[in-house]
């Protein structure tokens, strides 16, 4: 597939915190020529997906009139591109797909944002590992990264890439096979699933159970364990119904933990102290992750005495968030809470 939100995935996968998402800003649609006219009637409804994948909770747009930031979408079209997309069909007479793919401006629609009062979902986000069993008739399954051509995961990926959301599969190996059973997901045995999901490295997990009855209605019920946190819920229709569904409900939900309002007019400073920073490539391992942090303007060096680092970060946003995404990602584990000289302590992890 030619997409890029669904990861295939080696046998041997390294250690991942969170996925970097470099298209947030750009949305395509297929289109019938390459005219002015057609393309300036697309865009707007093209940066309302792109909108909706920055903000990234749904309710966060519910009550928003978007027109001021609609009426300057020419002005936010940063590039504009054509592609043909080939299209896979037993009829070889069908034509190849003409789609357009938009690119807008990351800084100043989320100056536009930012004045609405909208949260913004940063690029940093966590990697989603999904565990599916699927039951049909006879059939029942697990999905599989190899299995990129199903209808399942296809609606998967699709879902996932207007969202914004990084997902992956699990490669189904023999080590998989023998740590995670149709049964284990069917009946909720989360504590296997958690086990196995450790060499993927992806900090949210997500089981779901799929039944398609004869009529092709379609009912999943979804678990996601979000930080050592159960959430539950529900979903029925078609295929593409019933699993869209589900991915948005999920990337709602991490939208609301992860996205971050501005807080205050100027920066705030936080000092931070990390132990076992043995090297250079630590150091620069650390601050790469946290500039990359939504609202860290700067990154400061205070000093580093044998494997202790000191560092200051100028921060704009909201603290609880900060203190969420660094827990989810991992690299940074706590070590203590904010002290009276507003320190807070963390060990590098290995």
């Amino acid at each position: 597939m030619h997409r890029l939100f669904f990861v295939l995935i080696s046998l041997l996968v390294g250690q991942s915190f969170a996925a970097d998402v470099t298209n947030l800003y750009q949305s395509q649609a297929p289109v019938s020529s390459q005219s002015k006219e057609e393309r300036q009637n697309l865009a707007p409804s093209l940066l309302q997906q792109v909108i909706l994948k920055v903000v990234g909770d749904r309710s966060e747009l519910d009550t928003i009139d978007l027109s001021p930031i609609l009426a300057q979408t020419k002005q936010l079209i940063q590039q504009y591109q054509y592609h043909r997309i080939n299209t896979i069909s037993d009829d070889l007479t069908q034509p190849d797909r003409l789609e357009i793919l938009l690119s807008f401006n990351k800084k100043k629609l989320n100056q536009s944002l930012i004045d609405m009062g909208l949260p913004i979902w940063g690029n940093s986000r966590p990697e989603v590992i999904i565990w599916s069993a699927i039951e049909e008739g006879n059939s029942r399954t697990i999905l599989s990264a190899d299995d990129s051509e199903l209808e399942a995961v296809k609606v998967l990926q699709q879902a996932a890439q207007l969202r914004g959301l990084p997902i992956l599969l699990p490669v189904m190996d023999l080590q998989d096979q023998s740590q995670v059973t149709y049964t284990d997901l069917s009946a909720g045995f989360s504590e296997t699933v958690e086990e196995a999901s450790q060499r993927y490295g992806a900090p949210v997990i997500l089981m779901m159970k799929t039944s398609i009855a004869d009529n092709g209605l379609v009912r999943t019920d979804w678990h996601a364990l979000i930080d050592g946190e159960s959430e539950l819920w529900q979903s029925r229709g078609d295929m593409t119904m019933a699993m869209s569904a589900g991915i948005n409900e999920l990337t709602d939900r991490l939208a609301k933990r992860f996205s971050q309002r501005v807080t205050n007019q100027y920066a705030n400073t936080l000092s931070l102290k990390i132990t076992d920073v043995n090297n250079y490539s630590d150091y620069a391992r650390i601050v790469k992750y946290l500039a990359s942090l939504q609202y860290v303007s700067n990154v400061r060096l205070l000093d580093l005495v044998d494997d202790t680092l000191n560092l200051s970060l100028s921060f704009s946003g909201d603290l609880t968030v900060f203190d969420r995404t660094v827990a989810i990602d991992r690299l940074l584990i706590e070590q203590s809470s904010y002290t009276l000289n507003d320190v807070k302590t963390y060990r590098l992890s290995r």
